[in-house]
Formats: C-alpha cells, structure tokens, sequence
C-alpha cells in the first residue's frame, strides 16, 4: 500500500517536500500531499512553517512556495 511505502520514505528521510515525495512515487503532489495530511491527522507527522529549507538547504526553489513534512512519529 503507498501509504506505508510514503510513510516509510518519510520516516528514512526525516523530512521532505512533497514535491521528492510526487517525484518519487509517481504521483501528483496533491496525491503526496493526502497521504502526508494523513501522518498528521494520525500524529505521526508535522508540516513544517513556510519559509523551512530542504534538507540539503539548496536554496534552487523559492523556501515560500515549498510545502515540507517531517516525521515526528516512532522511527
């Protein structure tokens, strides 16, 4: 089921935008991001404030127009 495998992708990445997390399984973003609203109504994750950089802190995309998601929940 995708919703494991995102919930295992997040819980190894720590943290992602949902943009990795589309690209990643193959899925829109709106998609990505129900599954990851999903952890949060759950309590397992948190979307993180606006303006937050990737992991990498890259800077490439606007920090602004980025949603990201980190896994608060048991590893």
């Amino acid at each position: 089921m995708i919703l494991l495998e995102v919930r295992d992708y997040l819980q190894a990445t720590r943290s992602a935008p949902v943009r990795d997390l589309a690209l990643h399984f193959k899925i829109s973003q709106d998609d990505a991001k129900s599954m990851l609203e999903h952890w949060v109504k759950k309590g397992y994750a948190k979307k993180l404030p606006a303006g937050s950089l990737c992991q990498g802190g890259c800077r490439s995309c606007d920090p602004e127009t980025i949603d990201i998601y980190e896994w608060t929940g048991p590893s």
